[in-house]
C-alpha cells in the first residue's frame, strides 16, 4: 500500500514521465487538446500527467506512447 504522502523518489519519476510526454508531444508539434484526441483521454488527464499531478495507469500511458509513435518504455527514458 502506497504511503501518504508518496516519498519523492516517486514523485521524480512521474515528473520524468511527465516532463519526457511534454517534450515528444511537442517535438510532434501537437498541443495537449490534440493529443487527448488521438488518446481518448481529456485535455485535463493530459495536463495533469505533464505536470505530475496526477498518477496515471500504464493503461493510459500505453494510450499516450501509441499516440505519440513510441513504444510505452520510450516515456521512462
Amino acid at each position: 500500500m502506497p504511503t501518504d504522502p508518496l516519498p519523492d523518489w516517486v514523485l521524480q519519476q512521474r515528473r520524468r514521465v511527465g516532463d519526457r510526454i511534454r517534450l515528444l508531444r511537442e517535438e510532434r508539434t501537437l498541443s495537449q487538446e490534440q493529443l487527448a484526441e488521438l488518446t481518448g483521454l481529456s485535455r485535463h488527464t493530459i495536463y495533469r500527467i505533464e505536470l505530475a499531478q496526477y498518477g496515471t495507469s500504464v493503461d493510459n500511458l500505453a494510450l499516450i506512447a501509441r499516440a505519440l509513435g513510441v513504444e510505452t518504455v520510450a516515456l521512462f527514458s
